[in-house]
């Protein structure tokens, strides 16, 4: 059960402490008010007020998953209010938290809940509560349940994992030779070969073997030396203001991203959109990206699979960077106990219901939709689903995770390494030295 807590401590002062915790710096001029027209508690109704970020095609799903919830929930209904990406809706949802004015729902990133759990703007879930909904501990993969949990208690329910993969086009691999005869590409097990696979990809497309849209983009960047990192076994943590990491392993991720960049293979300085059309117009046969990118490939009609990035460094380590969109109790002070109890049949019904989800690329969390047959047949989601198993989440620190300022950093940090202008070691002192300062300011 962890430490014991009062049950709604008072919320914690809007402090500039509390904002960078959670990821807020930049909120100097968003006061409380502000917030009024977004959402309010509304404490005589029986809506639910739902916070998310969802917009596009998943704004599109989650509307649909809703709406069919709203038709089984009694006495209630779940209303949503769709905010802006990024920081300013993890500051809105701070200060909403911090000055009393919390919804009764809301959504963020797994990788987000170091910089929220702790300083008491979020209230813990009773899984004991939702077990009476049907949903347990065995509803989620372990790597889940486990970032789902801060300090003994649950904060989050996860909705889906989302991870960084490989996408290919299955003709010109099999023009190139490296299509096995399941249909999936050859394995490679190591760095040289996967080069090697996309110098064949290369071969075949005349043009470039992979697409990596990585410049002047620091969570692209972030997320595939994550990959390479975990593999190798590297970790990152915080004692205090002590900000500690593996070297080795970071330098050896950063060195094995630079031959990859160095390949005749890639264009060294493709941006997002590059590697997007150079994929999807047939230029080259293979893409690194997040799964979220699917529904883009699947509408440009172009023969399209996937599969997990491959562990490239004889370890025993399987890893891929992933996170997940999570429900989260927003901290109330007071709340109406009648309806939170109407939250938490609304999040089951949800989860219960969230099959259409993986159309937008996503795993659902819930692990009962992921073992039904119309998923395992969904392709490629089913391809790459394994990776929920294996996900390796940001470090839990309160400045890292989707969306951060520390990841724009870490971009900033190794950039002239993946240019070939800096070495790795070099890259890993700026990156020491940033994350040390992020670390100064965030207890």
């Amino acid at each position: 059960m962890g430490i014991p807590r009062p049950a709604n401590p008072a919320p914690p002062a809007l402090s500039r402490r509390t904002l960078l915790r959670a990821g807020a710096l930049g909120a100097a001029g968003l006061g409380i008010a502000a917030l009024a027209g977004c959402a309010s508690p509304a404490a005589a109704s029986t809506d639910i007020t739902f916070w998310h970020l969802m917009t596009g095609g998943d704004g599109e799903r989650m509307n649909t998953i809703v709406n069919r919830v709203n038709r089984q929930l009694t006495g209630a209904r779940v209303d949503q209010t769709v905010l802006a990406w990024g920081s300013p809706y993890y500051t809105k949802l701070a200060m909403a938290s911090a000055g009393g004015r919390a919804p009764d729902l809301g959504i963020m990133h797994l990788s987000r809940l170091a910089g929220y759990a702790p300083g008491g703007l979020l209230d813990a879930w009773d899984f004991d509560r939702m077990g009476r909904y049907g949903v347990s501990k065995d509803s989620f993969t372990g790597p889940t349940w486990d970032r789902m949990r801060f300090d003994g208690d649950t904060f989050a329910i996860a909705l889906d994992s989302h991870a960084f993969v490989r996408f290919f086009n299955p003709e010109i691999a099999d023009k190139a030779g490296v299509l096995g005869p399941d249909g999936r590409l050859l394995p490679t097990t190591t760095i040289d070969e996967f080069i090697e696979q996309a110098e064949a990809l290369r071969g075949a497309t005349g043009k470039l073997g992979l697409s990596y849209g990585w410049l002047g983009d620091g969570s692209t960047m972030w997320r595939l030396f994550w990959t390479f990192y975990t593999q190798l076994g590297g970790a990152m943590s915080m004692t205090g203001r002590d900000f500690r990491f593996d070297k080795d392993p970071f330098i050896t991720a950063v060195e094995s991203m630079q031959k990859i960049l160095s390949s005749k293979a890639v264009n060294r300085r493709s941006d997002g959109g590059f590697g997007f059309s150079a994929f999807t117009s047939g230029q080259t046969g293979e893409m690194l990206g997040g799964v979220w990118e699917l529904t883009g490939l699947q509408g440009s009609k172009i023969p399209l699979d996937a599969s997990p990035i491959p562990n490239l460094f004889g370890t025993k380590n399987q890893a891929a960077w992933g996170d997940s969109h999570a429900f989260v109790l927003p901290h109330q002070s007071d709340p109406d106990e009648s309806r939170r109890e109407k939250a938490y049949e609304a999040i089951s019904l949800i989860l219960k219901a969230s099959f259409p989800w993986a159309g937008a690329g996503h795993t659902p969390a819930y692990q009962p939709i992921v073992e039904e047959e119309r998923f395992t047949t969904l392709l490629p989601n089913a391809h790459y689903a394994e990776t929920a198993g294996y996900l390796q989440y940001d470090p839990a620190l309160p400045f890292a995770g989707s969306g951060s300022n520390w990841q724009n950093s870490f971009g900033q940090a190794i950039q002239g390494a993946l240019l070939g202008t800096e070495t790795a070691r070099e890259a890993m002192s700026s990156f020491e030295r940033i994350t040390s300062s992020y670390a100064q300011h965030a207890v």
